[in-house]
């Protein structure tokens, strides 16, 4: 017979755990739930969910491990950490809240650009009545997943012309894709590019000066994936010889980003504070459930992680 229950560890130290342990204490499924950090017993531990960065030492405490899970859609701080088992299942969230709020975000960024929107505020502050015509623009999204597909979908229907660039082809209505051999192709012939990359080994660094040049003068750059996939004096040079327009950031190498940070000050950076799409502990719920039923019933859990891709 099937056990009934598993003890669970939190590690969320830079959120609030409290809404993840009510939820979590509410499923029948859930015997005790321990919050890092904690001097109790966790050698019955099973599952482990974390947001980053998962404090060390941590796993050599759980022997009975058998599930991580992230508490968001990034994987990253779990598949550089070396001391993550590499023969233990990791999920992420796939909440349809996160996908929706971050194409939302994205088509905000858009839009906005296309219509000159700073300039528009700049010119309201001066009392100035300026009628800015706009163009029709050809939006890049680099990363076809889960949020990038939906995304792309999303732009085509708000009437933006759509290209997509991932590791392998894909195919969606309505957007011209491209694989990893023809990059330059889909770099060549675009407005706006936005990064929606899984971070590994490979695109660390890819938003640098050689691969934003072979964008048309007057691109502009939204980068909601990781910051260190950006090269952060590489875009400053690229904005100051004038080839991008501008530059929409959510994500840094550092965050909070530092205050000296020349990003803050410049006058075509806009700066957010990592809040493109934030996980909502009552939606993630369902799934981090919905996968404890399938560990105890020894059934394959949802939304693993390949560790060979790193995503």
């Amino acid at each position: 017979m099937a056990k009934q229950e598993i003890e669970i560890l939190l590690s969320t130290s830079v959120w609030d755990p409290k809404a993840w342990f009510e939820g979590l204490s509410k499923s029948e499924r859930v015997g005790k739930i321990h919050v890092w950090p904690t001097e109790e017993d966790l050698s019955k531990v099973e599952a482990l969910f974390v947001w980053k960065p998962l404090a060390e030492g941590v796993i050599e405490k759980l022997p009975n491990l058998k599930w991580i899970s992230s508490l968001g859609a990034g994987v990253d701080h779990l598949m550089t950490d070396p001391q993550v088992p590499k023969n233990i299942p990791i999920t992420r969230i796939v909440d349809p809240n996160l996908t929706t709020d971050m194409a939302n975000y994205v088509m905000m960024g858009v839009i906005m650009h296309q219509r000159s929107f700073r300039l528009l505020q700049q010119n309201q502050q001066k009392s100035h009545w300026e009628r800015i015509t706009y163009n029709k623009l050809r939006v890049g999204v680099m990363g076809l997943g889960e949020l990038g597909g939906h995304l792309a979908k999303q732009l085509y229907a708000a009437g933006f012309e759509v290209s997509g660039y991932s590791r392998t082809q894909k195919q969606i209505d309505g957007v011209d894709c491209y694989d990893e051999n023809h990059l330059d192709t889909f770099l060549s012939e675009l407005d706006v590019l936005v990064n929606l990359l899984p971070i590994t080994p490979k695109t660390v660094g890819i938003l640098n000066y050689e691969l934003l040049s072979k964008t048309p003068k007057g691109c502009y750059l939204i980068n909601v994936a990781r910051g260190n996939h950006l090269v952060d004096n590489d875009l400053l040079k690229l904005l100051d010889e004038n080839h991008l327009s501008g530059a929409m950031l959510d994500v840094f190498h550092q965050e909070p980003l530092p205050n000296d940070h020349p990003f803050w000050a410049h006058e075509k950076v806009v700066v957010t504070p990592h809040v493109a799409s934030v996980t909502s502990p009552e939606s993630a719920l369902n799934l981090l459930k919905g996968n404890i039923d399938r560990l105890v019933h020894e059934t394959p859990l949802l939304h693993q992680v390949d560790l060979n891709r790193g995503y």
